[in-house]
């Protein structure tokens, strides 16, 4: 088949990166075709719970990380199991601390479980109810359930790729450059303009240059040691150094206030790691598209025929050429009812087509602004390859993955069920406990008062400061400020002070700081400070500093006319909370739940 197949690579791709999610409590759902999660280090998975198996009864030490154990119920919510390896996966993903499994840790394991019941509770809820029975819900499962079977078809395909060493090297050997110039900067383009044409004549750069510096007409031409990174530079710039010819002169470039002109004294490469993991991506998702391409050039091969009549029919170029001026409404109209099948699929009970018809009922859709105009025949071609390569992913892929079992693989079910869960979940909240959750003028502003902290400026003061290298010459100066010494005269009479280029002192003085830019411990320290307090700060480099306070400002409250909206979100969210607190222990009531999840700390 002659065809375009890169176009289908770029539909798949779509589907491939795209992220299907929904906001809500349960958190984001991840791709479907992410590398599994790395197992965790050995001494993780030791860490054992206390679990009551539900086969015999007896509460034993159970590894959390443990595949034997892996779908063994941490509780049950009305026949639906909560297995350990959920819980764990849960677990990792909340960052819990692991490494001891003390009583605080335990207390993290309940908090976590409950969270997780109160999930499932909601859930079969919103079942009980229909909500997994409406359209829009259908919709999304469908859509996702869709995507993620392609998406692992071609996550399939692109197992195990490695980068090319010789095209990582040679895209590296591109990015990683620096320069050294020697540049001049004009304020007149034409005073630059002679002097490249002076040069180009000629003559002697450098001694051009230099005259035009000391008739006032140029600045800049000092030598320097310094390389420049490419990066750094402007795109323009970088793109004539790294296509320069060392020792030669650039054109004129044209910066914020004024015109530039350089010579190119050299260039090298230098060692960037980010820049090497760049190269690797770039090689990697090049190589990943080669690969997608080819694979979906082979499905359509085995399950697609394309009709040639048909494909012509759909050709906008040919068409506008034959019907200068045509109206788009024009060209669907004797289009729209055409069932000539355009592509036509063999499947394991037949075969599907999809038809001319199929297409122009798409391709109207896409004009938005109406059809009572002429068509653009460049971009109308586009949309329509788009359109069908679409409609064809969506067959041919679903074909393709389910006879690799695909759709019954542990990995796509378990997307499918979480995506649904989290679904679920978010269209009950929406559809049942957010609508009667309100807030009042009265709610709010009472919050904003009672946490009136929140909505304040931070204190700002502004301090002198002297750093000195150890305690007790520190002391004796903060003993001089307190007894009435003058800063200046101290600051001249003591010693031990640091030097002023050490690379260690932090800058407090001169200008005015929230306490909240400060270290941790010097905000203790100050957090009530005044003018004319004088304080002895020991901060981690080793360095001591006398400070002394020149001003004060108190922390001000914002108006509450302006951060009202701010605190009615935290009283909103707050309200959520225990609305949905609420529906657990009612849902509980109605729902069986046991649990085998065994604190031995009660």
């Amino acid at each position: 088949m002659n065809r375009k197949f890169s176009r289908l690579a770029v539909a798949c791709t779509f589907i491939l990166f795209s992220t299907v999610a929904a906001s809500g409590a349960i958190g984001g759902t991840k791709s479907t075709i992410e590398a599994a999660p790395p197992s965790p280090v050995e001494e993780v998975k030791e860490i054992t719970i206390s679990l009551r198996l539900p086969s015999s009864g007896k509460v034993e030490q159970v590894p959390l990380f443990s595949e034997k154990y892996g779908q063994t119920p941490v509780a049950m919510v009305n026949g639906d199991p909560i297995p350990l390896q959920e819980f764990a996966e849960q677990l990792v993903a909340i960052h819990s601390n692991m490494e001891q499994p003390d009583t605080q840790e335990k207390t993290k394991f309940s908090v976590l479980l409950d969270r997780m019941i109160g999930i499932k509770l909601v859930v079969q809820e919103a079942v009980n109810i229909g909500l997994d029975k409406t359209s829009a819900t259908q919709k999304q499962m469908e859509d996702f359930a869709l995507k993620t079977l392609i998406s692992q078809l071609i996550g399939r395909q692109l197992r195990n790729l490695e980068p090319d060493p010789d095209k990582v090297e040679e895209i590296y050997r591109q990015m990683a450059l620096e320069a050294k110039l020697t540049s001049y900067k004009f304020q007149n383009q034409m005073d630059a303009q002679a002097l490249l044409d002076q040069y180009q004549a000629g003559g002697d750069f450098s001694q051009l240059a230099q005259a035009m510096v000391q008739s006032g007409k140029a600045e800049g031409g000092d030598k320097s040691e310094d390389y420049v990174k490419l990066k750094d530079l402007l795109p323009n710039v970088a793109q004539a150094v790294f296509t320069m010819e060392i020792g030669k002169v650039s054109e004129i470039f044209k910066t914020d206030k004024a015109f530039m002109l350089f010579k190119l004294e050299d260039r090298r490469l230098y060692e960037d790691p980010e820049a090497r993991t760049q190269a690797a991506q770039m090689v990697m998702q090049q190589l990943a598209g080669e690969k997608q391409a080819k694979y979906l050039k082979e499905l359509e091969d085995k399950y697609v025929t394309m009709d040639k009549e048909a494909e012509e029919l759909l050709d906008f170029e040919k068409i506008m050429q034959e019907s200068p001026g045509a109206k788009a409404s024009e060209v669907f109209a004797k289009l729209r009812s055409d069932q000539r099948p355009l592509a036509t699929i063999k499947t394991n009970t037949g075969t599907t087509a999809i038809t001319v018809a199929d297409i122009v009922k798409d391709l109207e859709a896409t004009f938005f602004h109406g059809t009572e105009q002429p068509i653009a025949p460049n971009e109308t071609n586009v949309k329509k390859d788009a359109i069908i390569q679409d409609k064809l992913i969506r067959i041919i892929g679903v074909l393709e993955a389910k006879t690799l079992g695909i759709d019954q693989s542990k990995e796509y079910l378990d997307a499918v069920k979480k995506f649904r869960e989290k679904l679920l979940f978010d269209t009950f909240m929406s559809k049942v406990v957010l609508p009667g959750v309100k807030v009042s003028q009265e709610e709010a502003r009472t919050y904003y008062n009672e946490n009136i902290g929140e909505y304040s400026t931070p204190l700002m003061l502004k301090m002198k400061s002297l750093a000195f290298l150890d305690e007790k010459n520190g002391q004796d100066a903060l003993k001089k400020l307190k007894a009435g010494s003058d800063f200046k005269w101290v600051s001249s009479n003591v010693r031990g002070l640091a030097a002023e280029d050490d690379k260690r002192i932090l800058n407090f003085g001169g200008s005015l700081l929230a306490i909240t830019a400060l270290p941790a411990d010097l905000q203790k320290m100050v957090e009530n400070a005044r003018a004319d307090d004088t304080f002895l700060y020991k901060d981690p480099g080793n360095l001591f500093y006398v400070l002394v306070v020149e001003s004060a400002f108190p922390p001000q409250a914002k108006p509450y006319e302006e951060v009202q909206n701010e605190a009615a979100k935290v009283v909103y969210g707050g309200k959520i909370n225990l609305a949905l607190e609420d529906y657990g222990k009612k849902l509980k009531e109605v729902y069986e739940t046991e649990i085998f999840l065994v604190d031995n700390n009660k």
